[in-house]
């Protein structure tokens, strides 16, 4: 009997309807197959070679990620005892020949189906920008009228804003006449990391672009930005940012091929300086938005250390 019958787990394998909207070389290194893992949809990554290294794999996941948001796991026919724990400390899913079953993800739906609650969403981008809004405030009560010179929303999309942080129950709604305030009873690095769940990145997408193309309207960005910091090592591709709006006569490059020519660049939702004090920087809490979605305990801990730092005077 091998480890997915021991485990009570059933895999079917498919076709893959999306393949065509993968960059080339991600099609060199993997053939991508749909997988049903006990009625989870999945997508399996069958290396045709050798594995790339783990931070190209992890850029990888990354853009299959952007085409299909679902999990992802390797399908492994042999590999090294090094590689075997390089990816288990790194959290990333396989199954190697049925024998090992790694998929961290399944525990989590098999564990947590029953209780999953059916309303915990991604809140909407005008609602995470008020909540950033919220946490950059020195006060105990939220005057959402106050958003409005800062944000720049209508009376509709700030009302459906305050209104979605309410339904979170982790802010409290109250009328001071005719106007609206929230408050929260937990301290603001509670209230960022009760609040992740329902948190988006900042950006649309990213891909990278020649240095010499670099413009002033890309600014610092990702773990680039972040070493400045933090003792996060500065990463040996630098990365920018640039607002959606500047970014329609770019081309993104889906591969990177030399930390010395290309630069990683970020296409933001909204304007990175939005909550920048000196208009030059992105702000910390905007900065630790776009790394959220990087599974990597090191940069975990110091987003850690930078919201206490952050809030130290607020709570």
């Amino acid at each position: 009997m091998n480890a997915l019958d021991i485990l009570g787990l059933k895999v079917n394998y498919k076709k893959w309807n999306k393949e065509k909207q993968l960059p080339l070389f991600i099609l060199n290194d993997f053939v991508v197959q749909k997988a049903i893992i006990n009625d989870i949809e999945c997508l399996s990554l069958t290396p045709k070679g050798d594995l790339p290294t783990l931070p190209a794999f992890k850029k990888q996941i990354s853009i299959i990620k952007e085409i299909e948001n679902v999990p992802i796991f390797l399908q492994l026919d042999a590999i090294s005892s090094f590689r075997r724990q390089n990816l288990l400390e790194n959290k990333i899913p396989f199954i190697l020949k049925d024998k090992i079953v790694y998929l961290p993800f399944m525990a989590t739906y098999l564990t947590n189906a029953q209780y999953e609650d059916k309303n915990v969403e991604k809140i909407s981008l005008a609602t995470q920008l008020l909540f950033t809004w919220v946490l950059y405030q020195n006060a105990n009560k939220y005057y959402v009228s106050d958003a409005v010179k800062s944000l720049g929303f209508s009376n509709m999309t700030l009302t459906r804003s305050y209104r979605q942080l309410s339904t979170t129950q982790l802010f409290e709604e109250h009328k001071d006449g005719r106007k609206i305030f929230l408050t929260t009873n937990l301290s603001k690095v509670d209230l960022f990391n009760k609040m992740r769940p329902y948190l988006q990145s900042p950006f649309y997408t990213q891909g990278y672009i020649l240095k010499k193309e670099i413009t002033k309207d890309m600014i610092p960005a990702g773990e680039f930005a972040f070493s400045q910091y933090t003792y996060i090592n500065p990463p040996n591709l630098k990365t920018y940012a640039i607002e959606k709006k500047h970014s329609k006569n770019i081309k993104l490059q889906r591969e990177c091929y030399s930390y010395d020519e290309q630069v990683e660049l970020q296409i933001w939702k909204y304007n990175p300086l939005l909550f920048s004090q000196n208009r030059k920087n992105i702000d910390d809490i905007s900065l630790i938005l776009s790394l959220l979605g990087n599974e990597d305990e090191r940069l975990d801990i110091e987003i850690e250390n930078l919201l206490k730092k952050i809030f130290k005077e607020t709570f």
